[in-house]
Formats: structure tokens, C-alpha cells, sequence
């Protein structure tokens, strides 16, 4: 099962993996209104309250964005970002894949957020529904479903990565 991950260009993927929000040190603020906190810790422990292992996951996407003329946002992404595959089926195999969570939505702002805990063949591969997609909103990737792995260690090792837009 091939999922995809969009990284910042100059990116270090290939060398240090897919890193969770808990190992590394970016600044957390898209999600200091909803924790109520710009202390990096609290942050943290309040995504880990909304399901255990938050702090450790990474979002992932079952297709690559396909930008429909509607939102420059989704543009700017699908033209300024590296895109990164991975097979499930490996990470799991491999034990290193703790749990799986589905985000089907949540309102504006990223409030009310509806997460459901899924097993590998439960993953919805049908085709994602772009056109919803209003930045202007704030409704990025709130109505776009996705998922988050809860990695064991927090990272998905280079060796699984493959980079797919050069």
C-alpha cells in the first residue's frame, strides 16, 4: 500500500527519515491556539491527548495532490514541495508502525477534529476530494481525509523512502 508525503524542498528525508513533530525541532505554532499553549511540551502532550502516539505520527496522504485549478495554496505545495512514497505493507511487516489513525475532517482552524483509528486494510483509497480544498478557509487539509502512522520511534527510517518528483 503506497502513501505519500509532502516535505519542504531542501529537506533532509533521505538521510534522517520522516520525523515526527516530537523529533524535531520546528516551531509548533499552527498548533498553539487549539492547545491553548506555545510551550512546546504542553503542545506535544495535548496532541497526545487527542490520541495516544500523536506527537509520534506522520501524516500521510493515499494519492498525491492533484491540484484542480481551485486553491493556489494546493499550487503552491504540489510545485514547491518534495514528494516522498512509502509502502505501509513494509512498515508494518517491519514492526514499526505502532497504530493508524484516519482524519475525515474538522471545521475551520483545525478545531473539532474527527480522528478514527483504522487497521492497514481498512485505509480508504478512493479518490480524494480536492475540490473542497478552501485555504481562504482555513480548510487545507481538514477536509481532505488523511492519515496519521504512529511510528514506534517516531520516524520513518530512510530505507522505506522512496522521492518521487525530482
Amino acid at each position: 500500500m503506497k502513501l505519500y508525503h509532502y516535505a519542504p524542498i531542501e529537506n533532509t528525508v533521505l538521510s534522517d527519515g520522516l520525523l515526527s513533530i516530537s523529533c524535531i525541532q520546528k516551531d509548533l505554532r499552527a498548533y498553539a491556539h487549539r492547545a491553548g499553549s506555545d510551550d512546546r511540551e504542553e503542545i506535544l502532550a495535548w496532541l497526545d491527548k487527542t490520541f495516544d502516539g500523536r506527537s509520534r505520527a506522520i501524516s500521510c496522504l493515499t494519492e498525491p495532490i492533484k491540484w484542480q485549478n481551485n486553491d493556489p495554496v494546493l499550487k503552491r505545495i504540489v510545485d514547491n514541495s518534495a514528494l516522498f512514497s512509502f509502502d505501509l505493507d513494509e512498515l508494518v511487516k517491519d514492526n514499526l508502525v505502532e497504530a493508524i489513525w484516519c482524519k475525515n475532517g474538522s471545521e475551520s482552524g483545525g478545531y473539532n477534529e474527527k480522528f478514527f483509528q483504522v487497521k492497514p486494510e481498512e485505509i480508504d483509497f478512493s479518490p480524494l476530494e480536492w475540490e473542497r480544498v478552501d485555504a481562504a478557509k482555513d480548510m487545507l487539509y481538514a477536509v481532505v481525509r488523511h492519515y496519521l502512522l504512529v511510528m514506534k520511534n517516531g520516524v520513518i527510517p530512510p530505507k522505506y523512502l522512496t522521492r518521487e518528483n525530482v
